[in-house]
């Protein structure tokens, strides 16, 4: 899926504001950043298959880590208050005038991680991407506390750079690179030990003699694409706008990495595989089914011709051995089920004993009436059973009884 990252700058937006962005492939996570600047006017254009990310600088935000009440995800309207008060001797600044967000999965985590930024400075920024048509649809931290080890990215200019470390269990925290002047004042023995650290082409040198360890080299900026995948979203509470599109985006993001990921390779080919065979099962069963069938409709058109040599086109074969058994039952004088006397004769022996038998019907081949008939519920039961048993169906329509021929009877 492709995502254009935006780079929220610091400070207020204004008509000169430049805004530092990428377009990055989320099915291929080893793809370059090439990185541009541009104003807001100037920014690309999205559609609606482009998921649009706006990235809060580290230096925007601090992190904290609460002890929420129990019971209270169950009363998230009260949420964004009990942060507030939570964090109160924690911030600088009044709670009121900041945005806080707390981590995904906090539900089910002991002490969850809560980012907090200036919530005015978010909302122009957000606003002047707004004004020049861009509709942003995640925000997320440049650096977020996740990972086990200890994580060191060093960014910028040997000068003016920043040493930026992030870890699951103590967050995220930077030291500009002026103030170390060793290793002990960076790492523990520990840390040492456990590190991981990447660093941007221009300081590499300087972190690897100043830590004492070796630092990849990584592309201006390449962090963004991890910060794509820490799982966070600063949209919430009042920056939940356009939450149908970031759920679409979401989706689309999610069926985008199952369909390109090599981890999904195995899955992919599975259900491949099993679509095919049910596919083939399904073309096998029908051509059985069709093969049936065509089978019994000769077997049909074989029997009438046989028993009635003198059809010379069979059409539908039931139907016609019925008409030709008809036609030489009328030819015999022979009555059939049809008929008015073999159905008063059915009826009469079905018809209850403690009843008066009706003297008024109205017939028609195959369908008898008898009008202003009064039977108990009982006695229509018994009197539709009985008949059954010889071939007739049975039911009222108000206070009149239909006697009919079953379907298909002869």
């Amino acid at each position: 899926m492709r995502t254009l990252i935006i780079q929220l700058p610091i400070g207020m937006p204004g008509a000169t504001t430049v805004y530092a962005h990428a377009w990055a492939q989320t099915d291929a996570p080893s793809a370059l950043l090439n990185v541009q600047w541009a104003q807001s006017p100037l920014l690309p254009r999205t559609d609606r298959q482009t998921e649009v990310v706006a990235l809060v600088p580290a230096l925007a935000l601090s992190w904290h880590r609460v002890s929420l009440p129990a019971g209270l995800h169950k009363q998230t309207s009260r949420l964004q208050a009990a942060l507030q008060g939570l964090l109160e001797d924690a911030l600088l600044d009044d709670p009121a005038q900041l945005h806080l967000a707390l981590q995904a999965q906090w539900k089910n985590t002991e002490q969850p991680w809560v980012a907090a930024c200036d919530r005015a400075w978010l909302s122009a920024q957000l606003q002047a991407l707004e004004s020049a048509g861009i509709t942003v649809h995640r925000i997320v931290p440049e650096f977020a506390p996740v990972g086990a080890a200890l994580h060191i990215t060093a960014i910028g200019p040997a000068d003016e750079g920043w040493l930026w470390l992030q870890q699951a269990d103590r967050g995220v925290w930077g030291l500009p690179m002026a103030s170390v002047l060793t290793a002990q004042d960076v790492l523990s023995d520990e840390d040492s030990a456990n590190a991981n650290l990447s660093a941007e082409p221009g300081v590499v040198t300087w972190v690897s003699e100043r830590l004492g360890l070796k630092a990849p080299m990584v592309v201006p900026k390449q962090h963004w694409l991890q910060a794509l995948d820490t799982g966070w979203d600063l949209a919430q509470f009042e920056f939940q706008a356009n939450a149908r599109a970031r759920r679409l985006k979401n989706w689309q993001r999610s069926t985008s990495h199952l369909w390109h990921s090599r981890d999904w390779r195995p899955a992919r080919w599975g259900l491949g595989v099993l679509l095919a065979s049910q596919l083939l099962g399904l073309n096998v069963w029908a051509y059985k089914t069709r093969a049936d069938w065509q089978a019994q409709q000769s077997s049909w058109a074989q029997m009438l011709r046989e028993t009635f040599p003198q059809t010379l086109v069979v059409v539908d074969a039931p139907l016609q051995m019925t008409r030709e058994v008809d036609r030489l039952r009328q030819g015999s004088g022979q009555l059939s089920a049809p008929d008015m006397q073999t159905m008063l004769g059915a009826l009469g022996q079905c018809w209850p004993a403690s009843t008066a038998t009706p003297l008024q019907f109205q017939f028609e081949p195959g369908h008898l009436r008898l009008p202003e008939l009064s039977l108990s519920v009982s006695a229509q039961q018994a009197l539709e059973k009985a008949l059954a048993a010889q071939g007739y169906a049975w039911r009222t329509d108000g206070t009149t009884g239909v006697m009919t021929t079953k379907e298909g009877q002869p």
